[in-house]
């Protein structure tokens, strides 16, 4: 009868347990739809970075944009977007975007000092006594600063509210209370990243959520607000509201293409256009009026039914400026040319100026 080995059995369930698990782990492979979303950001920034080394700044922001849609935390878009809005003079948007380059650097920062600590899995009594004091200090100035509101110290009910968020992230009244003063005062993308901090808590409440996104879509960052419906759908999916907003971002089912007007000939670095005085063209939008030339994109049709869903995206041809404006028709100066270039036939679009 072989001799039993008892280190060798003891070694062999020894390995067992702990080779079975890692196995099992190295299976579990990353969720397709995440893959997929992280290549698409990264196509869109990179298309958006070349966009911007051509000084197609316009082209260059949509594409930045719909990198954060994809993933709202992608520092090198929101970088790039900040350093766009700054050399075409809208700071405030530029400082929101370099904020969140600011907090995302932090974040991974922060994250990297906790996974150094040894031994940081029982909370001490003096973090605990630190934490309670955090709330206290937090309390005592966000109070001052509604104080101050009352009294109409707007700059200086700022500041405290700031504090108080700083001392206590994740209290949603003074969320809520900051967002809503700097949207009084104005400073709508600063009022937006506080909205945006609140809609991220996990117990926000449905009220609050609602007043987050109407105002991010009043600012036009849709772009903010998309993330945020997708990550509470499990939440609020059923109620009126909430469904609505789903469905303002879904694709536009009317394939109809909406255009000021169109291209009818091209003459000598000018086009004409067949829209004019009785189209609501005056003679003050000579030499101020912006245009752009596009070619629609073909129509998109239902592989199963053959129906006409939408279209693809257009394609810009030209940066128009109004010249001369006569009762039925247009000339426009062909400032800058795009893609194939302007043609008889392009439609036309009031240029967007400020997102």
């Amino acid at each position: 009868m072989p001799k039993f080995n008892l280190k060798k059995a003891a070694l062999s369930f020894f390995l067992s347990g702990i080779l079975l698990p890692v196995q099992a782990v190295q299976k579990c492979p990353v969720p397709i739809s995440i893959k997929i979303q992280e290549d698409q950001a990264i196509s869109a920034y990179e298309k958006g970075y070349k966009y911007y080394q051509r000084g197609l700044f316009n082209n260059a922001e949509d594409s930045f944009i719909e990198a954060l849609k994809f993933e709202p935390n992608l520092i090198k878009a929101h970088y790039w977007l900040g350093k766009l809005y700054r050399e075409t003079g809208r700071l405030e948007s530029a400082i929101y975007h370099w904020e969140e380059v600011e907090r995302l650097n932090a974040l991974i920062r922060d994250r990297r000092i906790a996974l150094a600590i040894q031994n940081n899995e029982y909370p001490a009594r003096t973090q605990t006594l630190r934490a309670l004091q955090l709330r206290a200090d937090a309390k005592k100035v966000f109070e001052k600063g509604v104080y101050l509101l009352d009294k109409g110290h707007w700059d200086g009910a700022e500041v405290e509210l700031r504090e108080a968020v700083r001392l206590y992230p994740a209290n949603h009244q003074y969320l809520k209370t900051l967002a809503r003063v700097l949207w009084d005062k104005n400073e709508k993308s600063a009022s937006i990243k506080f909205y945006r901090d609140l809609l991220s808590l996990r117990d926000v409440s449905y009220q609050d959520f609602l007043e987050g996104i109407d105002r991010m879509f009043k600012a036009d960052m849709q772009f903010v607000a998309a993330p945020l419906v997708i990550e509470n759908k499990p939440r609020f999916t059923g109620m009126a509201e909430f469904d609505k907003i789903c469905c303002s971002f879904a694709t536009d089912p009317q394939p109809d293409i909406v255009a000021a007007g169109k291209v009818v000939d091209r003459l000598s670095g000018q086009v004409i256009l067949n829209i004019g005085m009785q189209d609501g063209i005056s003679l003050s939008d000579e030499y101020s009026l912006n245009l752009r030339a596009f070619k629609p994109g073909k129509p998109i049709a239902d592989p199963d039914t053959g129906k006409v869903i939408g279209r693809a995206k257009d394609q810009p041809t030209a940066d128009l400026m109004i010249t001369k404006v006569n009762r039925q028709s247009s000339w426009a100066l062909i400032k800058r040319e795009m893609g194939p270039g302007v043609k008889a036939g392009d439609l036309i679009e009031i240029k967007k100026t400020v997102r």
